[in-house]
């Protein structure tokens, strides 16, 4: 399964975003999860809002496992860490869809 994370930070905190990312990234491993591709967002051309900071394509095994890294209590320890870093974030879940390849 897929996971899209689109994260908005607090002005000034990219070197605490950083740092609560690779902490999540590694209790994301122990879930079989990783962060595929994060990618910085410099503008938005179809929206009057501001873009986000960055947005991440998460790859899980399974939902059942995507649910168990969300429930484990070592990221749960950390959200003081991360509402000091992140102001906003939506998820949306999917599954690999068609390549659209040449």
């Amino acid at each position: 399964m897929y996971v899209v994370v689109r994260l908005w930070i607090r002005e000034s905190r990219e070197a605490e975003f950083e740092a609560y990312e690779r902490k999540v990234a590694r209790i994301m491993a122990c879930h079989g999860g990783v962060i595929e591709r994060a990618i910085r967002c410099s503008e938005s051309l179809a929206s009057a809002t501001a873009p986000p900071f960055e947005v991440h394509v998460l790859r899980f095994p399974s939902n059942a496992q995507y649910e168990e890294f969300r429930r484990d209590p070592r990221r749960k320890a950390l959200s003081a860490e991360r509402a000091t870093a992140i102001s906003s974030t939506d998820v949306l879940l999917g599954e690999e869809g068609p390549t659209y390849s040449a």
